[in-house]
């Protein structure tokens, strides 16, 4: 049985593009490996999955207080070998399930030419403080491939075959509305907000 999903599995990976990394640890990094007998290289759980744990880099405990957004080192200098690809950093469910932690960006993308220490940063979604301790599991790293881009500036684009989804219907919306102010005459504050609606203040 055991073969038969190792012959399988290599039948899957064998036509993956591969993605190479140099990774260089950092001095915090190389003493939290001594003091909790740990290796800060990424815990590999299966080939199919090449997602990998990010820990934070920090010598002692850091406090984030309710919405507060702070950077936390990962202590990982990578550099791609391939332009091909880019880093991708995004939360850890779990971390957002138990703490309510989450990362600001949403997702985080560091490309070829990064040469710099990981930073994450890290916002407290909940109602409490919440801590943040040296080696936690903190995000999770994976790479995505980057195409070329060949950009070409047209007086005007052409009209989509296919109807909007539902889901950007809100830009018409938004359009229909801005229409309504005219060039040269000169309007109340009031008049802007019934016009666009409040909610689309600044």
């Amino acid at each position: 049985m055991l073969s038969q999903l190792v012959k399988m599995v290599r039948n899957l990976l064998k036509d993956l593009l591969v993605c190479e990394i140099n990774i260089e640890k950092s001095t915090t990094a190389l003493l939290l490996e001594e003091r909790f007998n740990i290796n800060w290289a990424f815990d590999e759980y299966n080939h199919l999955e090449p997602t990998f744990h990010v820990r934070a880099s920090i010598e002692e405990e850091i406090v984030i207080k309710p919405g507060e957004i702070l950077p936390i080192p990962t202590g990982l200098y990578p550099q791609l070998l391939s332009p091909r690809f880019e880093i991708e950093i995004r939360s850890l469910t779990s971390l957002l399930w138990e703490q309510g932690l989450v990362q600001a960006e949403g997702i985080t993308y560091f490309p070829y030419t990064f040469r710099n220490e990981i930073y994450i940063l890290i916002e407290n979604k909940s109602e409490e403080a919440r801590v943040i301790y040296p080696a936690q599991k903190i995000a999770l790293f994976s790479v995505k491939q980057q195409p070329k881009m060949i950009i070409k500036w047209v007086h005007q684009i052409e009209e989509s075959p296919w109807k909007m989804g539902s889901s950007k219907s809100f830009i018409n919306k938004i359009k229909n509305k801005k229409s309504i102010i005219k060039d040269g005459v000169n309007y109340t504050r009031d008049d802007i907000k019934r016009y666009i609606g409040e909610e689309n203040e600044s």
